[in-house]
């Protein structure tokens, strides 16, 4: 059996990275034998089922590369340097330690950029410019590789991986449901939000003020879903309690996920809401994937990527929630047009699982195997 060495952000508790991870298992595990990068090894091999080794164990990893067949560098944001400055060494280093081990190389649905720095360019085109294959999940991603360099031939747009991703099972979100407190009798509004430098007193009072607006609208519960545990709870917390405590007669009905999810079961969760409010690029993804209309917050240029790919309409950054009334109107009329977005969503969604499905195909082309005819798909969530 052919074995792959995946290298991705994994182990951080990152539930958009953990989606990938979890799409690949689902798509490659009784294919290949798989070897996967991580933070908490232990975590990763007990919840994946897959070997898995010290994400900095530079032994190890020249160890797994020995007799390897394919090394992934992906999914996810990997080679870009505005997050860090680390994170361009580290994933272009492991490409090239790959290739000198003569072990073929493809990168795996990534969204490639900002490289803002020159060193930083010249990184990522020395350990792109020797890879076999690279599929990356959006247009300006595309454009940045050709720019490197690479040949037209061995880039493939395709999209990002995690809409192939499988939910969870109708029982285990229904009882998701229930243990979070999820009103069967009422609509749902799921909210994703992260910490970020730019949230000030003023946009995040208007952030809650509008949410409480459309709950109050639409007669809906608002569902506070961290993506990042550790991580996300501290803002999602404040914003809970924001909400809760508002003047009497404006007090939104509203819940919080309180324990972290596997990918599937939040993949199966958010299929049960009726509009979802990220930040956060996977919950937006996910959104889309079940046919969920959403409105995304920008704090980065790939959520603003995948809200044009799917015309979702967007706040172009967090500073621009200072004009209020815009940001209720943006949301008012996205509740009001949901049943029209969903309905564009369901007949789309096959066109975009379609080219998510190139980076496994890539995957199979390199390794001389056929797809089989039926791909694990997301079947329980109405697209």
């Amino acid at each position: 059996m052919h074995r792959i060495v995946i290298s991705g952000y994994y182990g951080f508790g990152n539930l958009g990275d953990e989606a990938i991870l979890a799409t690949l298992v689902q798509q490659l595990k009784d294919r290949y034998e798989l070897v996967v990068l991580s933070a908490d090894p232990a975590s990763t091999e007990a919840e994946f089922g897959v070997r898995a080794i010290g994400r900095t164990d530079m032994g190890a990893i020249w160890q797994a590369l020995g007799g390897a067949s394919l090394f992934l560098s992906g999914g996810g944001g990997l080679m870009q340097d505005v997050t860090g400055s680390l994170s361009v060494p580290y994933y272009a280093g492991l490409m090239k330690l790959a290739q000198w081990r003569r072990v073929p190389t493809m990168v795996f649905g990534q969204g490639v950029g900002p490289l803002k720095n020159r060193s930083s360019r010249l990184m990522v085109r020395a350990a792109f410019g020797r890879a076999q294959a690279l599929t990356v999940r959006d247009q300006a991603s595309y454009d940045l590789v050709r720019s490197l360099g690479v040949s037209a031939d061995r880039v493939v747009l395709a999209a990002d991986p995690v809409l192939c991703l499988k939910p969870a099972d109708s029982e285990r979100i229904d009882a998701i449901a229930q243990s979070i407190g999820l009103s069967p009798d009422l609509p749902k509004i799921a909210v994703a939000v992260r910490p970020w430098y730019t949230w000030f007193e003023r946009q995040f009072k208007v952030f809650n003020t509008a949410l409480t607006q459309l709950s109050m609208e639409a007669g809906a519960q608002l569902v506070l879903l961290p993506f990042q545990m550790p991580g996300d709870e501290r803002i999602t917390e404040e914003l809970y309690d924001c909400l809760r405590y508002r003047p009497e007669g404006h007090v939104a009905p509203v819940a919080m996920l309180q324990a972290p999810l596997t990918a599937p079961e939040m993949e199966g969760l958010i299929g049960r809401m009726d509009m979802v409010i990220g930040m956060r690029l996977h919950a937006l993804i996910m959104a889309a994937s079940s046919g969920v209309p959403s409105v995304g917050l920008v704090y980065d240029p790939k959520v603003a990527h995948l809200c044009n790919q799917w015309g979702f309409p967007s706040v172009p950054s967090i500073e621009a929630l200072d004009d209020a009334n815009s940001f209720e109107r943006m949301l008012s009329n996205a509740w009001k047009e949901r049943a029209a977005t969903k309905e564009r969503l369901q007949r789309v969604g096959d066109e975009w699982r379609a080219k998510a499905r190139k980076n496994f195909e890539t995957i199979d082309r390199l390794l001389g195997k056929d797809r089989p005819s039926k791909a694990v798909e997301p079947s329980e969530t109405g697209v």
